[in-house]
């Protein structure tokens, strides 16, 4: 945040507010007249003023504007968007970065991220309306625009309202049909049953009393990181009749600075998490969850008996709940095929979900990264296709359960993920060997990620060198012939449109001219993804090798991430950097 238009700040979100407000008019007006648009905000410094200049923006054109009037988590707003019928989404919120960022999340009216080419769209519309609006009478004075008298205007204004009644209650409803553990009456059926001599099934929820799997489960601990996912959180677990997580108190609520961390993201590290582990120990409980501050990410790590903490990864965590989700929804809809079910994941994330579905007979499909893809994608796959989409996932611990909505939501993946952990307890097993189990079923998968600091100059640069100086006004372009010594076997250039792998040469991906993401096939089943950041300076790699055995598959892994940087990437040419800290 900060002055100047690279910057956030009121004129830049007044600016995009009239823009996006422009672009509805023209290409949206029946949905923007029915329905609106929702306005969120977490608790980050100016996200409640940059919220309040949003809604006067739509109001001063007479625009329906449902406004929260507290913080709340990012997929309320995606929540909103389908349960009220509105044109468009706002949510502004930096998610997981560092306390001097904010930002500005926009939903069309499918309740799904903008994608081409409504993005393309709206940038146009904030370039051609950038003189500023007068908002006065709904915002006096000059700002900020965070209390009840600089804001009594809009406050009074007939058009606004606050959705959050409705919508929470929508929420939760939905949430609420995707628990899968017996309730206490059936689980004793159930369990009389198994006396008796009845087959228990420990894949599913079903045949586990519901008293041993939460007394296994214990107290959870929890962390908001100083975001605003307590209170929805609380009301998730309650949904399921779950025990009250203990929540870590230092960070329990929300504080724009963030004290206790240095990056509220809990894929930092120890750093992050250490107070979390430090109440999990002090009270033995064996699960830890904590969200980002904007609460549309989950992360998860399990205490051992001997004390130690193993935090999962975003891929460990999707195939967890993948198995948890598909094996429940088979057993409570026998009724429908395999073969119409579907789950997905971006590009960079495992292929573990890609051999689940090979084996059980559903379908995947994967998509560019990032849940704007994934979210779209679900919901066309539903409307035009007819099929039931279960889940989604991307491996920076973003997920999508099928019966909620169609953005990435760490609220209800964190109560789904809590039933899951009770009934793998409750079995008597851990997360860990349920981890190794479904490698044991599904095949080993070594997934290795990092990232190397730059800027858009030097990724370009890099980039320019993967494709041997061509790729571009007919120059031909030329990629490694193999990393490390392990060969190439195939190219997929999302920046030209290249798939080597496919029939006709051609990426099945959408790909546009000069985009920065190129995916390596290697041999031993491996494959290497190198992505240029849209939204951070920093040049990423993504190593995935599949093999029945770990150790061998540990080794090329290995191999293929010592080679990369200077071999692939020119570290050391281009003046790139590692991070401080190992990631």
């Amino acid at each position: 945040m900060g002055p100047g238009t690279a910057r956030m700040n009121a004129v830049v979100v007044q600016q995009t507010a009239q823009g996006l407000c422009v672009y509805l008019e023209a290409v949206a007006a029946e949905q923007l007249a029915a329905g609106g648009i929702v306005v969120g905000y977490d608790g980050r410094h100016g996200s409640k003023e940059f919220a309040a200049l949003t809604g006067a923006v739509f109001a001063s054109r007479g625009h329906r504007v449902a406004l929260f009037r507290r913080v709340v988590p990012t997929p309320f707003v995606a929540a909103g968007v389908a349960e009220l019928g509105a044109a468009a989404g706002v949510m502004v919120t930096a998610s997981h970065n560092p306390k001097e960022y904010n930002g500005y999340k926009v939903y069309w009216g499918n309740g799904c991220q903008i994608i081409p080419p409504h993005d393309a769209g709206i940038a146009a519309a904030i370039e051609a309306n950038l003189d500023l609006w007068n908002l006065e009478p709904l915002l006096a004075g000059d700002g900020p625009y965070e209390d009840d008298v600089s804001t009594a205007g809009l406050l009074a204004c007939p058009q606004l309202s606050d959705p959050w009644e409705r919508v929470s209650a929508a929420y939760y409803a939905r949430l609420e049909a995707l628990g899968y553990l017996p309730a206490a009456e059936a689980a004793e059926t159930a369990e009389a049953a198994s006396r008796r001599g009845g087959a228990s099934d420990s894949g599913g929820a079903g045949g586990l009393s519901r008293a041993a799997a939460l007394g296994a489960l214990g107290t959870p601990v929890y962390t908001p990181l100083h975001g605003v996912g307590a209170e929805p959180l609380l009301q998730a677990f309650r949904t399921f009749s779950l025990p009250e997580p203990y929540i870590v108190p230092s960070q329990r609520l929300p504080d724009p600075d963030f004290p206790t961390v240095v990056f509220p993201n809990p894929e930092e590290g120890a750093g992050t998490w250490a107070a979390a582990f430090a109440a999990a120990s002090e009270r033995g409980a064996r699960l830890v969850l904590a969200n980002d501050p904007d609460a549309d990410r989950l992360a998860v790590a399990e205490r051992s008996p001997s004390g130690q903490f193993r935090p999962f990864t975003g891929n460990e965590i999707g195939a967890l709940l993948a198995h948890w989700v598909w094996t429940n929804f088979r057993k409570r809809h026998p009724e429908v095929a395999p073969s119409r079910c579907v789950m997905l994941a971006s590009a960079v994330s495992s292929k573990l979900l890609g051999a689940m579905a090979e084996k059980e007979g559903f379908v995947f499909v994967e998509t560019l990264t990032g849940f704007k893809w994934l979210g779209n994608t679900a919901m066309r796959l539903e409307r035009e296709q007819g099929m039931t989409v279960l889940f989604a996932f991307e491996e920076a611990i973003g997920f999508m359960l099928g019966g909620m909505y169609k953005d990435k939501d760490g609220i209800s993946a964190a109560s789904v993920f809590a039933e899951l952990a009770a009934h793998t307890y409750g079995s008597g097993r851990t997360l860990d060997e349920l981890l190794r189990g479904l490698y044991d079923r599904y095949g080993f998968f070594d997934y290795r990620s990092g990232y190397f600091i730059t800027d858009a100059a030097k990724s370009r640069a890099v980039f320019n060198d993967l494709r041997g100086g061509g790729g571009f006004e007919g120059r031909t372009a030329v990629y490694a012939k193999d990393v490390a010594g392990v060969g190439v076997t195939s190219v997929r250039d999302l920046g030209t449109g290249l798939d080597t792998a496919q029939p006709d040469g051609r990426a099945v991906l959408p790909w546009q001219s000069g985009d920065m993401m190129i995916t390596y096939g290697l041999e031993g089943a491996a494959t290497l993804t190198l992505r240029a950041s849209g939204t951070e300076p920093k040049l990423k790699y993504y190593l995935e090798v599949k093999g029945s055995d770990a150790a061998a598959a540990a080794a090329l892994a290995d191999r293929l991430v010592g080679g990369l940087a200077e071999e692939l990437v020119g570290l050391s040419r281009h003046g790139l950097k590692r991070p401080a800290t190992p990631h």
